[in-house]
């Protein structure tokens, strides 16, 4: 199971739009360098505007009613408040886990990929916490306690027990203390992740308030500008092919990681300890999820419907580039997609309880590692 670590901060320049660069002509020459540039400007800014931003505004706005149900359940305790608590974290936690092809940029510059999903989560100190008189307030959570004390597994940890909402009558006041600080943390890491790709547009007077206190600053149009605009602020990304490189590169870490560590790690172990969210049950939807992340930013659509990959993506996704120069490389990819989507889902619920399902997992696995060969050759074609 892959441990998430904190990458150097950074500081993303400010710096007004400037024209698309151009990139290199297609080696097969059916396509010429200003077309070129067209079309990956097209796509990339599709990439930015129409998948990631819109699912880190979800993630952000679902981790806003995350924290208002944690708040309802810590101030009336009831079993009812508390399994809507548990559906919020689970409606945070799918667009979260439909982010994870794009954990580059602003989640790993700023080290929030480990502070809101950090895994396998710290039990002994959680729990040393809780039984202790350290502060469990918001600043404490947010500025002296590790990554593997919050964000959404320590939540979950909380919140759930065996696939389902705990009893709300053996939860302590010192728990409920600890969930709403735990849920306000992650309501503001969210918050930062939309802010830092998404910039200062549409920030409403609450959210300004909130990043002003954490005194977090970015560029009028964020990460979103620096990657649709490639050369132009700094070295990172020379031309727009880099630019879809990383894209594709952020597509095979989340398929690698999710055949050989999430499925893989504990399937080898038979340890249901490294059986990523196994306290709610959620291990197999947050792995469909990651799959599907991988659809979104193939076919350019923030749809999760399984049918769409029977078809070319939409016009400016790198589906439809592929499909100019290689249609059979298209229909692979998207069968490969489809497949591996399907054997996930295929694999018994829940993943915990079932780890010597040896048929299902292996063949998951197998879909998994062939997605994860054949999105490689995508490189062979845009370059």
């Amino acid at each position: 199971m892959k441990r998430k670590n904190f990458l150097q901060m950074g500081v993303l320049m400010m710096i007004p739009a400037l024209s698309l660069s151009s990139c290199e002509d297609e080696t097969n020459g059916e396509v010429n360098q200003s077309e070129s540039s067209e079309i990956y400007g097209e796509t990339i800014e599709n990439y930015v505007y129409d998948i990631v931003i819109p699912t880190y505004a979800e993630m952000k706005e679902n981790a806003f009613t995350l924290l208002e149900k944690v708040e309802e359940f810590a101030q009336g305790g009831t079993d009812a408040q508390l399994e809507a608590a548990c559906d919020a974290w689970r409606n945070t936690r799918e667009p979260w886990e439909e982010s994870e092809a794009f954990l580059f940029g602003p989640a790993a510059t700023y080290g929030l990929d480990p502070l809101i999903d950090s895994w396998p989560l710290d039990k002994t100190n959680i729990e040393s916490y809780l039984n202790s008189s350290i502060s469990l307030d918001v600043d404490n959570v947010r500025e002296s306690l590790g990554a593997t004390v919050r964000g959404f597994h320590t939540l979950e940890y909380l919140l759930f027990k065996d696939g389902k909402a705990r009893t709300a009558a053996d939860i302590t006041d010192r728990q409920k203390e600890y969930m709403v600080a735990v849920a306000t943390v992650l309501r503001d890491d969210c918050l930062q992740l939309w802010y830092y790709w998404n910039g200062q547009n549409n920030v409403t007077e609450k959210e300004q308030t909130i990043l002003d206190e954490l005194e977090v600053e970015t560029s009028a149009n964020g990460f979103a500008e620096r990657f649709c605009n490639p050369n132009m602020f700094d070295q990172l990304y020379k031309t727009q092919v880099d630019v879809i490189w990383q894209i594709i590169d952020g597509c095979t870490d989340i398929c690698g990681e999710v055949g050989e560590q999430k499925i893989g790690g504990p399937y080898e172990t038979q340890n249901v300890e490294e059986v990523e969210s196994w306290y709610s049950w959620n291990s197999l939807a947050d792995y469909e999820n990651n799959v599907i992340s991988i659809q979104h930013s193939y076919l350019g659509n923030m749809s999760d419907d399984i049918t769409l990959l029977d078809n070319i993506g939409n016009e400016n996704s790198i589906s439809a580039i592929v499909a100019k120069n290689n249609s059979d490389l298209d229909e692979e990819i998207r069968k490969a997609i489809k497949e591996a989507r399907n054997a996930v889902d295929a694999i018994p619920q829940p993943f915990r309880n079932n780890l010597t399902a040896s048929s299902e997992i292996e063949f998951a696995m197998e879909r998994l590692n062939d997605l994860n060969d054949i999105l490689g050759k995508i490189k062979t074609i845009i370059k």
